[in-house]
């Protein structure tokens, strides 16, 4: 009896001892799923409004180089990695925009870039604001007034960063995102529009490099190929002076602009020849986009080629703070490996800080 009972209490605490293993792995799990494992970056020397580049880690410079989606329940791992900038997706009204922005900002020595894409017809507050789609402007007064509501609206917010103006010169996919008129028509909107959008102190961004990216197939679904005409190009070179940054796109361009047989995005020879005569933001689109996407076989090669390209800020939306992390490992090792000049990663996280507003040293 007594060696049946010892049997049976040795059963149970193997049964105790198995059940705290499972619920301790599965709380493992759900921590790494959170990005609750990953360590977080020291803080940086910032002595007003000067930063000490110098005290960045290579991982906190080549975080401050990314624009993630600014979902909340990722809010602790973007903070930990101190991300150069959160993107904001339609809410339900003001009140959520501006506690989930000061929310990420709280606390941040080196504080988030904060984008949206208001166009006018692409709205992340048409939930409870409207605003005059580019397609119906017609003069640069009416440009200019855009500009200066959307961005008197957007700094009262907190939101630093439009991905606006689009200076695609037709839009035959939504039909509403590009001005109407030829080239210099078209040019002289996005620059009345740009001078009032940054005269509220949000950055625009003239999108998407180096044209065409609106008339043939939705590089959010397909790979895209197009030439390319002066036409195209035209908007960026007179906007060059003004602009605060450019968004440059997934399509595969020949003619004025050559990519060289790969997304303009990835392209050496594409972000080059935007960076002569532009001293601003270069800015991916999305790099999850179908139109990037299958471009390559596997996000690493992904990822090393928009580094490569000249890129100073790299969009990724993917929401799993793991792989971001991966993402910072894999350009990292590049970097250490000599594959990527540190140089490189410096002259980008420079302009990125000096977009912020920081001296840097």
């Amino acid at each position: 009896m007594m060696a049946r009972n010892n049997q049976r209490s040795f059963q149970k605490r193997i049964f105790f001892v198995l059940l705290l293993v499972t619920l301790l792995l599965g709380f493992l799990a759900m921590a790494k799923a959170k990005g609750l494992l990953i360590s977080a970056q020291p803080i940086p020397v910032v002595e007003g409004n000067t930063v000490f580049l110098d005290s960045l880690t290579l991982d906190q410079k080549i975080a401050q180089m990314i624009i993630v989606a600014g979902q909340k329940w990722d809010v602790q791992s973007w903070k930990k990695m101190q991300m150069g900038g959160i993107h904001l997706y339609a809410k339900a009204n003001e009140s959520v925009f501006r506690e989930t922005i000061a929310e990420f900002q709280e606390g941040m020595v080196i504080p988030f870039l904060v984008s949206v894409d208001l166009e006018g017809c692409q709205n992340p507050f048409a939930a409870f604001k409207n605003f005059t789609a580019a397609a119906d402007v017609t003069t640069d007064e009416k440009a200019w007034e855009k500009g200066v509501e959307e961005g008197t609206y957007l700094s009262s917010l907190g939101i630093t960063l439009n991905f606006a103006p689009v200076v695609d010169l037709e839009d035959t996919i939504w039909k509403c995102r590009s001005y109407p008129g030829d080239a210099q028509q078209i040019t002289d909107l996005a620059e009345a529009y740009v001078s009032g959008v940054q005269n509220k102190t949000v950055l625009a961004t003239a999108k998407h490099y180096p044209g065409k990216t609106l008339v043939i197939h939705d590089p959010h679904k397909y790979l895209v190929e197009a030439t390319i005409s002066e036409d195209d190009v035209y908007p960026y070179g007179k906007l060059s002076s003004s602009v605060k940054a450019v968004m440059i796109s997934h399509i595969i361009s020949s003619g004025a602009v050559n990519s060289q047989g790969v997304p303009a995005v990835a392209s050496t020879e594409a972000v080059s020849d935007l960076r002569q005569g532009f001293d601003g933001l270069i800015i991916t689109d999305e790099i999850n986009m179908l139109g990037l996407r299958n471009f390559y076989p596997n996000l690493d090669e992904l990822y090393l080629a928009v580094f490569k390209a000249g890129n100073d800020l790299i969009i990724n939306f993917n929401e799993d703070p793991n792989e971001i992390r991966r993402m910072i490992v894999v350009v990292k090792e590049a970097v250490l490996r000599g594959e990527i000049n540190e140089e490189r990663i410096n002259a980008s996280v420079r302009l990125v800080l000096a977009a912020k507003g920081f001296i840097v040293k």
